[in-house]
């Protein structure tokens, strides 16, 4: 019989008193006291919005967005009676600060997540049913193949050598008018429904 290696735990991060200190307010906050609400953010909002600054760089010179995030973030902690801000846990030895910008990094993530989709959606939108359209050029390169998942065999073959292949006039003249038409009209409403998805 083969002797088991003994695992040792994993290391606990020490709680300091600051830490504790921001539980006991995280507490006071969940259980309804408006004065523990006015401290939190008293706290954290500034450090909030260096955090913020911090990763946005050169982005970080729009006042608004900046703001526009930190707003996302106090809305993420109040809603659904304070359920993010309940997962502020102790033994991963951060501070409430630091809690606030990993979730500030979320926000801004999915802000220009939802902002590429929109500029997306616009493009394509703006241009003429006829106009032969890159798509693969107007879709983010990291959605694409999630995009392409969504779609059927025959769709993606579609919209692989037709829509987006560079060969658009030879590649059409495999399929009908009527099934290139409607191939079209899928994926076109497919696409509409992914870029929608996060707006």
């Amino acid at each position: 019989m083969r002797a088991t290696r003994a695992t040792s735990p994993l290391p606990i991060a020490p709680i300091t008193a600051g830490i504790r200190r921001d539980r006991e307010l995280v507490d006071r906050c969940l259980s309804g006291e408006p004065a523990a609400w006015t401290a939190l953010y008293q706290m954290c909002h500034e450090p909030l919005l260096a955090a913020i600054r911090s990763f946005l760089r050169e982005a970080a010179a729009d006042a608004s967005l900046v703001d526009e995030i930190a707003a996302r973030v106090w809305y993420a902690v109040i809603c659904k009676d304070g359920e993010r801000l309940s997962r502020f846990d102790v033994s991963r030895g951060c501070r409430l600060t630091t809690f606030l910008s990993i979730l500030a990094k979320g926000e801004a993530r999915q802000h220009f997540r939802s902002e590429s989709r929109r500029r997306v959606r616009e493009q394509t939108a703006s241009r003429p049913e006829g106009e032969a359209r890159s798509w693969h050029r107007t879709i983010p390169l990291a959605s694409e193949e999630e995009f392409l998942r969504t779609l059927t065999r025959s769709e993606r073959a579609y919209y692989e050598t037709v829509l987006v292949g560079s060969r658009t006039g030879e590649s059409a003249g495999e399929y009908s008018a009527e099934n290139s038409w409607q191939l079209r009209r899928r994926v076109r409403k497919k696409l509409d429904l992914f870029l929608d998805s996060d707006a």
